[in-house]
């Protein structure tokens, strides 16, 4: 049994599987937890909730990917905490792939040209794209604190070869940044909008505040999405992460939706050790 945890920076996934789950994508998260905006998870809850659902069940490797700043100290406490109650050190994603050499044999060298520096979930992710489409170019959506777009080659004759990317603001994130860099706009919880209005049937023009927020923020994402998507007919389209499951709808058909694409990439990179 491997344990995943994909550490982000308002929310924790923890998922079990056994080895080699990823090869038939069939990786769910088993747990969530949330912070608020004042703090953050501790090393404590993460192994807390993992040791309570773990339910006696013997842990083979425990993985973890953090979007947060690299602590030394959580790390080392997260480990003491592991090896405490499992008996095993955590793999952190950030550092195994930090590890790897572009021209080495290792088996984490899976894709060419990834850039030193680049966000563990987004790593996950392309692995996990990889993983559920490995012989056709992709486009992979991950919707979070940040919108991610990632290009992803790939083909029978070479190993796939990460082209390039962008980042700009998630949904969440337009949201508060307007409330806070205003004065008299309020904040406005989009997925709470979501959840009371079908995404497919928004206007491109608002007639109140909220359906203007929409038009702008909401259906901005969607011009986004469909402009990349536009531009680049022949690749595969994959959505990930809070709000994938809402664009999938509006694109009505067009993307395949996996809320757990880091969860996969992540137990592929531990089947890869």
């Amino acid at each position: 049994m491997n344990i995943l945890i994909d550490i982000g920076n308002t929310s924790c996934k923890i998922a079990f599987c056994p080895h080699c789950t990823c090869l038939n994508a069939d990786v769910k998260a088993d747990c969530l937890l949330g912070a608020d905006c004042l703090r953050v998870l501790t090393q404590k809850e993460v192994i807390g909730a993992v040791k309570q659902r773990l339910d006696g069940r013997k842990a083979d490797k425990i993985i973890l990917s953090s979007v947060r700043k690299r602590s030394v100290r959580f790390e080392k406490q997260l480990e003491k905490l592991s090896e405490r109650f499992f008996l095993l050190n955590t793999l952190f994603v950030n550092n195994l792939l930090a590890k790897k050499q572009p021209d080495s044999s290792d088996a984490l060298n899976v894709l060419r040209n990834m850039p030193d520096g680049m966000g563990a979930d987004r790593m996950a992710a392309i692995y996990g794209a990889e993983v559920l489409f490995p012989y056709c170019d992709k486009i992979v959506f991950d919707f979070g604190t940040a919108t991610t777009v990632e290009f992803i080659d790939s083909s029978r004759t070479q190993s796939p070869s990460f082209i390039g990317g962008s980042i700009s603001l998630g949904l969440q994130t337009r949201y508060k940044a307007l409330s806070h860099f205003t004065a008299k706009i309020p904040y406005i919880n989009p997925d709470e909008y979501l959840e009371r209005n079908d995404i497919c049937a928004m206007s491109t023009v608002g007639f109140n505040l909220e359906s203007a927020l929409a038009a702008g923020n909401i259906l901005g994402i969607m011009f986004e999405i469909e402009g990349y998507m536009a531009a680049h007919v022949h690749r595969k389209v994959i959505l990930t992460g809070g709000n994938a499951v809402s664009f999938g709808k509006r694109l009505d058909g067009k993307a395949v939706v996996e809320p757990n694409l880091v969860l996969i990439g992540l137990a592929s990179i531990i089947d890869l050790l």
